[in-house]
């Protein structure tokens, strides 16, 4: 089904408006209210709440028997708005665990917290390998950097929004009402579930371009079809090095959240708005690198990205005493530019190097490794700290410890990393120096497309023409205020006409 250009951009703005109200439940169901939820509610401990944690990414592991079922029957699109809806309505039940009617097993109840999270996640993780399929048929190549960059855009906006309101409601609730009081959360989940009903709405309005084709074959499956990426050099380069990736960042990344609480002190507020700081940054940045992952390629993204997120733990071990403030902002913001641009070049590049046929297979298997490797890592970096424990170093004024070690590890871990991109063949890819030089070129306000007037106006090319209609309604408005003030003297005027004319023909007082 070939779908016109009119088609194709009402496709792709339905797809903005799903994805939007997808992240917004995302906000409100998971996250930092998911974690106060079993903690307060339902009593977790902290093997639980890690686990809990470690749910989303780990459930990718089931896109291979999504991939299987798509390659095999065909009608992705139909799986996935089937899959979709059950990971959202899936979350029906758990708003029921803290009512009377489950008292009698409160000590099941996180179980039953994590049984059906954990559904729900691989549902919508066998959802995400059709959805990708289908929007990379859906995208033109030339503009699909621009598309997830700009869609990101709209996905963290709309979560952040959704986080600081839900923060700021839930903090109420707790104050008024107590932290174990479970209708504050409950609360936030009914509002979440409607969000991800409608968002299901809006991808029930994106056509599938390649429908009638897609369902016409149903090729035959064999165990070398479905391990075509590990035989495909270039593919497995990919999966090795986002393996990896992921790993050694994922390796100290839940802990700096247990810096921040636990050897800083940091407040829930402060650090919601650090988390703010990044998001903000994110958004800034993903403007520019979406056009630079299609016009000089995802690869010389990557180093140059990677190199730069490698250097932001040296940033957390100036994180001490008095400058913490300072250091955790700035830490925060460096995150949000450069990994929001690894993030967009991953799936640029997945879809890039998987072929058209089998492609389900190709992504199934990128989220499979990134998910064993997401998984795995907390697990890895938790025995390095209990290795590091003893440790403490002193370094001028700053004083290391388990956790600035395994802090720093990650970020020398990240650049050997780096390495497994030499071996990676992007077709049309430009050098990492290119990218250094249009970034410099970007972010400068005289020169760039980023000034802080583009950026305020969302498009450049609108900036024009907002003005313009400023202009000519500044104009009018002017014009009709004069008319107004016209109208309203001469009302005067006729009214005291009379009266002014005598007491201007008055003949002045008689001199004493």
């Amino acid at each position: 089904m070939k779908l016109t250009e009119e088609e194709t951009t009402r496709a792709l703005r339905m797809s903005m408006m799903d994805g939007a109200f997808a992240t917004v439940m995302g906000s409100l169901c998971g996250g930092i209210f998911l974690v106060g939820f079993a903690l307060n509610v339902l009593s977790a401990s902290t093997v639980q709440v890690g686990i809990l944690a470690a749910l989303p990414v780990s459930a990718n592991m089931a896109q291979l028997l999504g991939s299987i079922l798509i390659e095999r029957l065909g009608h992705r699109r139909r799986f996935c708005m089937a899959w979709v809806f059950m990971a959202r309505i899936l979350w029906v039940p758990i708003i029921l665990l803290p009512l009377p009617m489950f008292a009698g097993w409160a000590d099941w109840r996180i179980w039953g917290l994590v049984f059906m999270v954990g559904l729900s996640c691989m549902h919508g993780s066998m959802s995400g390998v059709a959805w990708l399929g289908w929007m990379s048929d859906l995208i033109p190549v030339n503009t699909r950097g621009r598309f997830f960059a700009k869609r990101n855009i709209v996905c963290a906006s709309s979560g952040m929004v959704a986080t600081l309101l839900g923060g700021a409601f839930l903090n109420y609730w707790e104050n008024t009402r107590g932290r174990e009081s479970p209708h504050g959360y409950l609360t936030l989940f009914g509002l979440g579930i409607s969000f991800g009903l409608v968002a299901s709405y809006f991808l029930s309005r994106v056509p599938d371009p390649k429908a009638k084709v897609q369902n016409a074959e149903k090729p035959k499956l064999s165990w070398k079809t479905i391990t075509a990426p590990l035989g495909d050099r270039n593919f497995r380069t990919l999966l090795v090095y986002a393996g990896a990736f992921m790993f050694v960042t994922q390796m100290a990344g839940p802990f700096y959240s247990v810096y921040m609480i636990e050897f800083l002190e940091v407040d829930f507020s402060t650090i919601t708005l650090l988390i703010t700081f990044a998001t903000l940054a994110s958004l800034f940045m993903l403007r520019i690198w979406g056009p630079i992952s299609d016009q000089l390629g995802n690869k010389p993204i990557l180093t140059v990205a990677g190199f730069a997120h490698a250097m932001i733990p040296l940033v957390w071990v100036v994180a001490q005493d008095n400058l913490y403030y300072e250091a955790l902002v700035l830490a925060h913001v460096l995150s949000g530019m450069f990994f929001a641009a690894i993030m967009l070049a991953h799936v640029n590049v997945l879809i890039k190097l998987a072929p058209e046929s089998g492609r389900s297979f190709y992504i199934a298997a990128f989220n499979t490794m990134i998910g064993l490797s997401v998984a795995v890592a907390p697990i890895v970096g938790g025995f390095l700290l209990e290795a590091f424990s003893a440790v403490r170093l002193q370094i001028g004024q700053w004083q290391l410890n388990n956790l600035h070690l395994l802090f720093l590890t990650s970020g020398g871990l990240q650049i050997l990393v780096l390495f497994l991109l030499a071996r990676l063949h992007e077709t049309g890819a430009a050098n990492a120096r290119t990218v250094l030089l249009q970034l410099r070129n970007d972010l400068d306000p005289q020169t760039g497309i980023a000034s802080a007037t583009d950026f305020v106006t969302i498009r450049a090319g609108k900036t024009t023409r907002v003005f313009q209609k400023i202009d000519y309604k500044t104009d009018d408005w002017a014009a009709r205020c004069e008319k107004r003030v016209a109208r309203i003297i001469d009302a005067f005027i006729r009214r005291f006409r009379g009266p002014i004319r005598y007491l201007l023909d008055l003949s002045p007082p008689p001199s004493p």
